[in-house]
């Protein structure tokens, strides 16, 4: 009984600390390497985010084909999410690139499981993004 009452312990003190954390802008940066959508080619890039200070960034590490090849591309080093700030509720706010350097000012990037969902709008349209986690 003492040790469920512990682990009990344990779990709210963990919780209570995330929701803290998240509150004061403490939100976790979700670092890892996440792979995109195929484009019509088939190519997917496998995007590195980071931490940049206290924001979200994500540089573009190498192109796949369809068959799961590296494929040369220009998108490789370049730069795709841009100082996305944590917002309260567990997203991030900032400005995203796609490959062809089309800027969407107004971007949102929030992760679910293993999903890394992003809403990418400029003034002239909006589009829906859903990476998944490689690591």
């Amino acid at each position: 009984m003492g040790r469920l009452r512990h682990g009990l312990a344990l779990i709210l003190i963990c919780c209570a600390s995330a929701a803290w954390a998240q509150e004061g802008g403490q939100t976790e940066v979700p670092r890892g390497l996440w792979e995109t959508q195929p484009d019509v080619q088939g190519v997917v890039l496998h995007v590195r985010t980071r931490r940049c200070g206290r924001s979200l960034c994500g540089r573009v590490e190498r192109a796949k084909n369809r068959q799961g090849y590296d494929t040369p591309s220009n998108a490789v080093g370049d730069k795709v999410l841009w100082e996305m700030r944590p917002q309260p509720d567990g997203s991030f706010w900032g400005e995203y690139r796609d490959h062809s350097a089309e800027q969407y000012l107004n971007s949102r990037a929030q992760v679910f499981g293993r999903d890394m969902r992003i809403e990418a709008c400029n003034d002239t349209r909006c589009k829906s993004l859903v990476w998944k986690r490689i690591r």
